[in-house]
């Protein structure tokens, strides 16, 4: 059904949390390993549109944001012709909201219960660009993640066949050990091949296996080698995937600013785990981004376990390698990566000297306005009190969601020592703690 609008009609609209986003390749996927094993029958578009959405959404977001795409982007992105791309973003949403997301759920009684998890919330289309949000349901699987699949975008977006990109994820979940085995039958439902397609073993591998092989070592940053694991009577019951990373690929992906934006993303994640800025930067200068993020991620899944010291604890991972990353440790040997990390602590410093200076200045206009007027009523100066409040904290939050759309730490009590608004500075915080990231 269509609702049409007239002028004495509400109208519909998305929340105030407009986002302008632009995608770029090199953004990283992070997704629960939970929703990469499970069945899921996307083509290669939907996957295009849902997993560049995906990699919007930030390890800090508390929820899902509405995102402003313009479609002339996102043709250019997925490699596609700008003719008719308009009509075919609605199909492919369309289509996305037409093949559920299937879980299956025990309850307490033991009832198993399905429930159908839609993938895109709202989308608006307008002249030129189109606003998406993805399901709320989406944030189990998406957000705050503990046990998760991360892997850049580039990696998938090239792939012609919906074979490659869903045995990439599932090998990719698996790199660290290694290898992976797989029933026929448990990766024919993974896969989503109907059980009256591909019978026969020959054409399973060879359209399938032997083509997403060859595929995802051209294109992506793994290669795989596979042989039969095991048979039963003459049939195959089973295969083994031996997994292994593409350096080649890799290094000819990292670009200046793919390495900028890896560094700022490692920087602002142990910012946000407690890590202090000067330890932070520390890291990222002695480490990989990579290994530090293995380690992050050995140590998140222990979060919930209350550790006494968070910021100790990932200190200590990174330091000795908890996670027995496989990734090298010294970054030192990467140039692209340390020019990045030197752009990262200059620009982070120039930034902080900046908000510094904009907050003091407004702070010493409120006291030259005092010193001049000499109120001598406690009414007033309690106003004059107010107003320096009000005007500081609304420029903190300024600065707060500048620093997170720039991708940026957050401003921090110890950048306050020397400053003569940390008193404010840290009422700000305590009155808005719960809406921030660390």
């Amino acid at each position: 059904m269509t609702i049409v609008d007239t002028a004495d009609q509400e109208q519909l609209t998305f929340d105030n949390d407009l986002v302008e986003a632009e995608i770029k390749p090199y953004y990283w996927v992070n997704q629960s390993n939970a929703l990469v094993n499970t069945k899921q029958n996307l083509t290669i578009n939907e996957r295009r549109l849902l997993y560049a959405l995906v990699s919007l959404v930030q390890p800090e977001d508390k929820d899902f944001k509405s995102y402003v795409l313009q479609t002339k982007e996102l043709a250019s992105l997925f490699g596609i012709s700008e003719s008719g791309f308009y009509e075919r973003i609605r199909e492919t949403v369309k289509g996305l909201n037409g093949k559920p997301l299937t879980v299956k759920r025990t309850k307490e009684n033991n009832k198993v219960v399905i429930d159908d998890i839609y993938w895109v919330q709202r989308a608006t289309y307008d002249e030129g660009q189109i606003t998406i949000k993805l399901s709320e349901d989406l944030a189990q699987f998406l957000i705050d993640l503990k046990s998760y699949t991360k892997y850049q975008l580039y990696n998938v977006l090239q792939l012609r066949s919906e074979y490659s990109w869903r045995l990439y994820e599932l090998l990719k979940e698996r790199e660290r050990f290694g290898k992976r085995i797989f029933e026929v039958k448990e990766l024919r439902d993974l896969l989503s091949i109907p059980d009256e397609k591909l019978t026969l073993m020959k054409n399973f591998r060879a359209v399938v296996l032997d083509k997403a092989k060859k595929e995802i070592e051209e294109k992506t940053d793994i290669r795989f080698e596979y042989e039969i694991h095991k048979k039963v009577g003459r049939s195959i019951h089973s295969f083994i995937f031996y997994i292994y990373k593409n350096k080649s690929n890799i290094q000819s992906k990292l670009s200046e600013e793919a390495a900028d934006y890896d560094i700022q993303s490692i920087l602002n994640r142990l910012i946000a785990k407690g890590v202090s800025r000067e330890k932070s930067v520390a890291i990222i200068k002695s480490y990989h981004p990579n290994y530090i993020e293995d380690n992050l991620r050995y140590v998140l899944k222990m979060e919930d376990k209350g550790l006494g010291n968070l910021p100790g604890y990932i200190i200590s991972a990174i330091e000795l390698n908890y996670a027995e990353s496989s990734y090298e440790k010294d970054g030192k040997n990467d140039p692209l990566y340390q020019l990045a990390i030197g752009n990262a602590d200059n620009k982070l410093k120039e930034q902080t000297g900046k908000d510094l200076k904009v907050l003091e200045e407004i702070y010493s206009y409120f006291i030259t306005i005092m010193n001049k007027k000499k109120p001598e009523r406690t009414e007033e100066i309690k106003l004059i009190k107010e107003e320096i409040n009000k005007t500081l904290f609304k420029e903190l939050d300024s600065i707060h969601d500048y620093r997170l759309k720039h991708r940026l730490p957050p401003l921090l009590i110890e950048d306050f020592e020397k400053s003569k608004v940390k008193a404010y500075f840290k009422k700000w915080y305590e009155d808005y703690k719960e809406g921030l990231p660390y």
